[in-house]
C-alpha cells in the first residue's frame, strides 16, 4: 500500500541548489494562497536548536520550546556539591512535585499521629514515657531490610530498559540511516544521482518525527512539510495509515526501493544492495523494539507491589517517627525530637524521589526534562550524512594501475597552466607587433610560471622597454 501514491525522486530544484547554485525558493501552491520555502539542505537540520549551558548541565531547546539535558559535566557537580545544584534542571526536587508532596503527606501523618497520644495523656504526659515503641521498632526493622533491595532492583531494570531504548531501539535506526547513506554516497557519486541521495536523507529525517510523533501519540504532519521532507502527496499518503507507528516503516520501505532500483540502474554490485536491504531490516528491528519497550510495560502487579511497599515503609516509619516524638517532648527532649522529624522527611524522601526516577524514564520521549532529545539526535545524524556527502567531492581516484590521482587538483593546476600560457603569449605578441619586428622562431613558452620568477618579476619584465634589435628581443 506505501508503494501505489509514490512521488519518486526530489525536484530539479533541489539538485541546482545543492550543487553550488544560488539559494531558489520553490512555490508551494495551496487553494488559499502560494507560500514560498527554501530547498531542502541536509545543512538545515544540522543544528539541534537552541543550547542553553549552564554550570553543570547544558540543555536544549526544541521546538516544543521545552528544555532537555543534552549533556551534564560530573567534575562540575563534585565541585558545586549536590546541595549547590539542587535546584538545577533535571534534579528530583525540580522534575515533579510528587516526592515532595508525599513528604509533606509524611510530614502531616507524623504530626496527627503526635498529636494523638498528646491529647489522651495531656493531663499527664509523663505516662507516654512507659510507652512500648519496641514491637514497632522491629516491624520497621523487617520492612527496612526488604523494602531497598526490591526497590534498588526494580531502578534498576528501569534504567536497563531505558538505556535499551537509547542504544537497541533509536541508536540502531540512527545507525541504519547513517550506514545506508554512506553505501549510497559512496557508490552513487555522480552528480546524476544527488537528487537520489537527497531523497534518502529526506526520508531518513522523515522516519525520525513520524517515530517520534508515534512514541508521543500527537500527529503533527505540518511539521514534515515546513522541513520539506515530504511532499504534500507524500503527507497525504501517510495520513492515510491511521495506525502512527506505520508510518516510520513506510519511509524505510520507500528508502530501500529506491536505492536498490538505483544501483541496479547503475550495475552496481549485488552486496552493496544486499547490505543496504540489511540495513533497512534493521532499522525496522529497531522500530519494532521501541515499540515493543514502550507497548509492553512491566507488570502492572509487580510496579503496584513495588509502590505499595515503598508507601507502607514510609507510613511506618512516620507513625513510628511521631511516637518517638511524642514521647521525646514528654521527656522534653526537644533536640531528639527535631533529629527524628528531620530523619522522618529525608527517609521518605529519598524513597519518594527513587521512585519518582524511576517512572521518569519508563517513557523518554515525552517533553520532560530527562527525556530524550530528540532532535539534538537527529542533527547528529544529520552531520554524519552531510560528512558522508561532502566527502566525495574530495575523495581522490584511484587508477586501474593502483596510483591514487586527484582530479580536482590536476585540473584547477593544468588551467593556472594554461592561464599562464595566454598570458605570456598575449604579452611577447604585443611587444612584438609595438616594435615592427620580424618573426622569430621562439622556443616553446615553458608552462610552469616559476621559470620566468614570480608574477610581479614577469609584469616588470613585460612592461620594461626593451632594444629595437631581435638579438635584444
Amino acid at each position: 500500500q506505501a508503494f501505489k501514491p509514490f512521488c519518486g525522486m526530489a525536484s530539479t530544484a533541489d539538485m541546482d541548489a545543492a550543487i553550488g547554485a544560488e539559494p531558489r525558493y520553490l512555490q508551494r501552491h495551496s487553494q488559499d494562497s502560494t507560500v514560498a520555502w527554501k530547498a531542502f539542505s541536509l545543512k538545515d537540520h544540522m543544528e539541534p536548536g537552541r543550547v542553553v549551558k549552564g554550570r553543570v548541565t547544558t540543555h536544549v531547546f526544541g521546538r516544543s520550546g521545552h528544555p532537555k539535558i543534552l549533556r551534564y559535566d560530573a567534575r562540575q557537580l563534585c565541585r558545586y556539591t549536590a546541595l549547590g545544584t539542587l535546584f538545577s534542571h533535571g534534579t528530583v526536587f525540580t522534575i515533579d512535585v510528587t516526592a515532595l508532596a508525599n513528604v509533606l503527606h509524611m510530614l502531616a501523618l507524623m504530626l496527627v499521629v503526635v498529636a494523638i497520644p498528646l491529647c489522651v495523656n495531656l493531663h499527664d504526659l509523663s505516662h507516654l514515657q512507659s510507652l512500648d515503641l519496641k514491637p514497632l521498632q522491629e516491624l520497621q526493622s523487617q520492612i527496612n531490610q526488604f523494602v531497598p533491595f526490591v526497590l534498588a532492583y526494580f531502578l534498576a531494570l528501569s534504567l536497563h530498559r531505558w538505556w535499551q531504548l537509547r542504544v537497541t531501539a533509536i541508536g540502531k535506526l540512527f545507525d541504519a540511516f547513517a550506514k545506508v547513506c554512506i553505501l549510497v554516497s559512496c557508490e552513487l557519486s555522480d552528480k546524476k544521482w544527488l537528487n537520489l541521495r537527497d531523497q534518502v536523507a529526506k526520508y531518513g529525517i522523515a522516519s525520525f518525527e513520524l517515530l517520534a510523533q508515534a512514541a508521543r501519540d500527537k500527529e503533527d504532519m505540518q511539521i514534515l512539510l515546513d522541513m520539506d521532507v515530504l511532499s504534500p502527496s507524500e503527507v497525504e499518503a501517510v495520513k492515510k495509515r491511521t495506525y502512527m507507528w506505520q508510518r516510520p516503516m513506510m519511509m524505510w520501505a520507500w528508502i530501500m526501493r529506491i536505492t536498490v532500483k538505483s544501483l541496479d540502474h547503475n550495475q552496481s554490485p549485488s552486496p552493496v544492495a544486499s547490505q543496504i536491504i540489511q540495513h533497512c531490516l534493521k532499522a525496522r528491528e529497531g522500530m519494532s523494539m521501541m515499540n515493543a519497550y514502550l507497548e509492553t510495560q512491566l507488570p502492572f502487579a509487580y510496579v503496584h507491589l513495588i509502590t505499595f511497599l515503598v508507601n507502607l515503609q514510609n507510613s511506618c516509619f512516620a507513625i513510628l517517627s511521631g511516637l518517638t516524638v511524642a514521647v521525646n517532648i514528654s521527656e522534653q527532649n526537644v533536640a531528639a525530637a527535631i533529629q527524628q522529624s528531620i530523619s522522618c522527611l529525608l527517609v521518605a524522601f529519598i524513597y519518594h524521589a527513587l521512585l519518582q526516577i524511576t517512572y521518569m524514564i519508563l517513557d523518554p520521549f515525552g517533553d520532560e526534562v530527562l527525556d530524550f532529545p530528540i532532535e539534538a539526535y537527529i542533527a547528529h545524524a544529520a552531520r554524519m550524512v552531510d560528512a558522508a556527502f561532502e566527502a566525495q567531492q574530495s575523495c581522490p581516484v584511484v587508477a586501474e594501475d593502483g596510483t591514487v590521482k586527484r582530479p580536482r587538483e590536476e585540473n584547477k593546476r593544468k588551467k593556472q597552466e594554461s592561464s599562464w600560457k595566454r598570458k605570456v603569449s598575449t604579452q611577447l605578441a604585443s611587444m612584438s607587433s609595438r616594435q615592427s619586428v620580424a618573426p622569430i622562431n621562439m622556443a616553446p613558452i615553458s608552462s610552469n610560471p616559476m621559470a620566468f620568477g614570480d608574477e610581479e618579476t614577469l609584469s616588470a619584465m613585460m612592461s620594461t622597454p626593451t632594444s629595437s634589435s631581435p638579438t635584444a628581443i
